[in-house]
Order: structure tokens, then C-alpha cells, then sequence
């Protein structure tokens, strides 16, 4: 890991940059009609951002250009978005960089096909897998996930994975294009349960299962456009926003030669086929969703406080010295924020094994409620909140339960919550005197959508930065345990993980 002082300064900044400007955006724009121009300010700070001399800007540009061609493709298609139009933003890139690495790379097309064949001979998984989904057997799930938690798309594609005879290179690349990339809005199990409401036939619904996950490998843009037209988990929910042909192919056109450059200069396929993906900011977190959420302004300053601890944290950690290479950063910067929302929590009284439970149990009475038109990707970011305040306790908690505070020799600097006068001021919020739960409330809005409170921006350019140190080796997928909030009260979840052990 590189010490270089310039580089982690450098880091710090662009971290701190793209989550100030999409708060600053929202807080500006929220009482109006969301419009892609709003985005343009995130769009230069990214525009302005250049590779380090110790970097590689073939693999820097993936990210950077992405950014920048995302942005004046749609531009170019329509000036508003609505919220249901954000959910394909950040999932309309890897399917074209798949398509241009086939024509490139011959060989990584041939492990896809094999890959394929693969998914074919595998209806013993996949029937299992979409049985347990269906009934809910893993619990909450976080069918979208980085790591091969049990129950989600990654998971079921290392089970598969196992048994192809194909490169371990490019068995990290697939994997690497449908975890921390975005391969298609797919997620394994929606179809197999809409197709089981519709025959009551188990082998039909196992056949559009199987025929789902084997498209978006073999053609990855036509089976994208496909499920934009029609979203599989809400039926006539799809886009129609704009032209999503003329998307696909201004994206391309445009995108081509970066991935070509990328290629020639060595980076990993499993680097390439993930870093263009991450244009989120544009239309999702700064977008109609977050305007609607934050036009509370208990909610507006709970992202804006959480965001300054962050900023505050950050700034700290680097002018002490205590940032020794680029991961300590994305470390303090999701730990800060996790750590701010559980001081929330405790202010009134809460714990992180209180909604734990609660959430544990509300999934098994919905999934009762909602045998088949139950979302299989719907409990992502609940998963994601658990895991987040159970991070946050761990952090915040005295010693020897807890870390007093710090993340590694880091003090997280709660001051920005401590004197922010709304949230110092609940019962501006409820009847006076009963306002023992308004922060928390309003604090569980995010829960659904809580990207920049996690906070999704500084954790990408955190990503990009690593990556861009070492092009050549894949950073994802990594082989590591997530410590599952949600398996603390299921712990025999556990036996089902395959995140320590994908098998390449």
C-alpha cells in the first residue's frame, strides 16, 4: 500500500467532494422537480478529479468517463427523470462494457458461453435456491449483494461457478460483473415466483428462471432492455422515461474506447467490467427519491449532520497522520457515518438489536402476506441498515464492548449531531414533551434508500483510487465475512455463506 502522502490527501478531498456536492444539491433542490441539469455540479467535481502519477488513468477513466458520458448520453434523451426511472440508471453500464470485452477478449467469450453451459446442467441449485427464496428460508436477504451472502445472485452464481472448467481470471470477472457491478437489473428468484403465481407450474417457473440468468450472460444489452421494458418484480413498472435503445447505443459509442484503452493497458476484466457502473449520483441519489425524502427537514439535516461527521472525521484522521493507505479511508468514512446514525438511535433510547428483531420478525409475517408478489431485491438495504448500526454500536460502545469511539486510532467526531439545532430541537417535530422518538422515525425513512447515508459516494471513489493502484489485480471479488447483522438472530445462516469461500 502506498504511503504517499500527496495521493491519500488526494483520496481524502475526492471523498469528501462527491458526498458534500450531492448533499449540497439536494438541500438546494428539493422543494423543485428533479432535472438532470441539478446533477451537473457532482458531474464537474468528478470531471475536474485526475489520476495520481502512481496510478493508472487507463483504469482511473472507467470510472471518471463513465461519469461524464452517462451524463450527456441521458442529457441528450431528456431533462427530467421520475423516481421509478432510477432504479436502471446504475445498471444500464456493465451490460455494455460485457459486450465490448466479448469483441475484444475472444477467449473470456468463450468461458462465458461455457459459463452458460454450465448455468444449463445446474437446475439442481437452481431449483434449491429458488425454492428457499420463495419461501423465505434464508430470512432477510440481501439478494444484491458484494459478498456470496446466502440468498443472494452472487451467492448462487459461486455455487454454479464451482462447477465450470473455465479460467480463474475470468471466473473473477464474472463474478466481479454482477456484485460490485451491475450486470442488468436481475435478481435470481423474481422470476421463478411471478411465473409460479401465474402456472402454478414449477418446472415452467425453474425454466424462466434459468433462461433469465443465462441471457444476461449471452446478451447482456438486449436482456437489459428487456427487463427495463418490464421490470420482473412490478409488472407494467418498467421505464419509459426515455429512449433506452438510443441510450444503449450512445453509451457504447461513446464508452468504447476507454474500455479498449483499459484492456490493451492491462487492467483486470474483473476491474473493467465493475468500475463504469458506479454513476449512481446522477438521477438516483441525486434524484427525485432523495428530493422527496429530504424535502423533511429532519431528514435534510440528518444527511447534512451525518455527512459533516464524515467530513469532520476524515479531515481529522488525515492531518493526525492516522490514514496509512487508501482503505483506512472508505474504513473511517462508512464507520463515521454508521457510528452517527446509532448516536441517533441511542438518543432515544434504541439498539441495534431492537430493529434487528423487529425487522426479522416483520419479514416472516410479510412474506405470509406476500407469498408472490413479494420482492426478492426488497430487504437489500434493510440488510444493509442492519449491518450499518450494528457496525455503528460496535464503534460508539465504551470499551471493552465496544471501540470507545474510534475506528482504529481514528476518534469519530460527533460534534456536527451534538450541535445541530433541528436535531437538538425534536419537539419542533411532535407534541412537546413526547418527542422521544421523532429523530429515530425520521432517521428510519432512510432505510429504504439509504445510499448517501452509507455513504455509497465516498466508498466508490475510495474503490476507484484502490483499483486504480493496482489495475492489474482483481480488488472484487473479495473473500471476506460481512458479520451479518441479520445473523445474529438467525446464526445458522452462517453454514449457508459462501463470502470466505468463493471457490476460484
Amino acid at each position: 500500500m502506498s504511503n504517499d502522502k500527496d495521493l491519500i490527501e488526494k483520496v481524502v478531498n475526492e471523498a469528501i467532494q462527491v458526498q458534500e456536492i450531492s448533499v449540497d444539491i439536494i438541500r438546494t433542490n428539493r422543494h423543485s422537480t428533479f432535472e438532470l441539469s441539478h446533477a451537473k455540479p457532482f458531474v464537474d467535481v468528478v470531471s475536474n478529479m485526475e489520476s495520481h502519477p502512481s496510478q493508472s488513468e487507463e483504469a482511473f477513466n472507467l470510472y471518471k468517463k463513465s461519469v461524464i458520458t452517462h451524463y450527456h448520453v441521458l442529457s441528450s434523451l431528456t431533462s427530467k427523470l421520475s423516481a421509478k426511472e432510477c432504479v436502471f440508471l446504475e445498471y444500464q453500464q456493465t451490460p455494455v462494457v460485457l459486450e465490448i470485452l466479448y469483441e475484444i477478449d475472444r477467449d473470456f467469450r468463450h468461458s462465458i458461453e461455457e459459463f452458460v453451459r454450465v448455468i444449463d446442467d445446474s437446475d439442481d441449485i437452481l431449483m434449491l435456491e429458488a425454492i428457499r427464496l420463495h419461501c423465505g428460508y434464508y430470512g432477510i436477504t440481501s439478494a444484491k449483494d458484494f459478498a456470496a451472502v446466502p440468498g443472494s445472485t452472487f451467492n448462487i452464481l459461486v455455487q454454479i461457478l464451482e462447477r465450470a472448467d473455465i479460467d480463474r481470471e475470468h471466473k473473477k470477472a464474472i463474478l466481479a460483473a454482477k456484485s460490485w457491478g451491475l450486470n442488468t437489473t436481475y435478481v435470481f428468484g423474481d422470476k421463478f415466483t411471478r411465473t409460479l403465481r401465474r402456472t402454478r407450474d414449477i418446472n415452467m417457473a425453474l425454466k424462466e428462471e434459468r433462461e433469465f440468468l443465462k441471457n444476461i450472460w449471452l446478451e447482456p444489452v438486449k436482456t437489459s432492455k428487456k427487463l427495463m421494458a418490464e421490470w420482473v418484480p412490478f409488472e407494467g413498472f418498467g421505464q419509459s422515461g426515455y429512449d433506452r435503445n438510443r441510450y444503449f447505443d450512445g453509451y457504447m459509442n461513446k464508452f468504447k474506447k476507454y474500455v479498449y484503452e483499459a484492456h490493451k493497458s492491462g487492467v483486470h476484466l474483473a476491474n473493467i467490467v465493475m468500475l463504469p457502473t458506479h454513476v449512481g449520483d446522477i438521477g438516483h441519489h441525486i434524484g427525485p427519491s432523495y428530493y422527496n425524502l429530504c424535502k423533511d427537514e429532519m431528514c435534510m439535516n440528518i444527511l447534512e449532520s451525518v455527512t459533516q461527521v464524515m467530513a469532520k472525521t476524515l479531515k481529522n484522521a488525515y492531518h493526525m497522520g492516522e490514514i496509512k493507505g487508501i482503505p483506512d479511508i472508505g474504513s473511517i468514512a462508512t464507520g463515521s457515518t454508521a457510528a452517527a446514525m446509532v448516536t441517533i438511535l441511542e438518543w432515544e433510547g434504541f439498539t441495534s438489536d431492537m430493529f434487528i428483531e423487529l425487522f426479522s420478525r416483520r419479514f416472516e409475517n410479510y412474506k405470509l402476506e406476500h407469498p408472490f408478489d413479494r420482492v426478492m431485491v426488497g430487504d437489500l438495504h434493510v440488510n444493509d441498515f442492519l449491518d450499518f448500526i450494528s457496525r455503528g454500536e460496535q464503534i460508539i460502545r465504551e470499551r471493552p464492548m465496544g471501540y470507545g469511539g474510534y475506528i482504529g486510532k481514528t476518534k469519530v467526531d460527533l460534534s456536527p449531531l451534538l450541535f445541530n439545532t433541528e436535531l437538538n430541537n425534536p419537539q419542533w417535530y411532535a407534541f412537546p414533551g413526547c418527542a422521544i422518538t421523532t429523530r429515530t422515525t425520521a432517521l428510519l425513512r432512510f432505510v429504504d434508500q439509504p445510499c448517501l447515508l452509507a455513504p455509497e459516494p465516498p466508498s466508490i471513489v475510495t474503490l476507484v483510487n484502490l483499483v486504480s493502484m493496482y489495475p492489474e489485480k482483481a480488488i472484487f471479488p473479495a473473500e471476506l465475512c460481512k458479520k451479518c447483522a441479520s445473523a445474529r438472530y438467525l446464526p445458522s445462516k452462517c453454514s449457508y455463506c459462501r463470502s470466505k469461500n468463493l471457490g476460484i
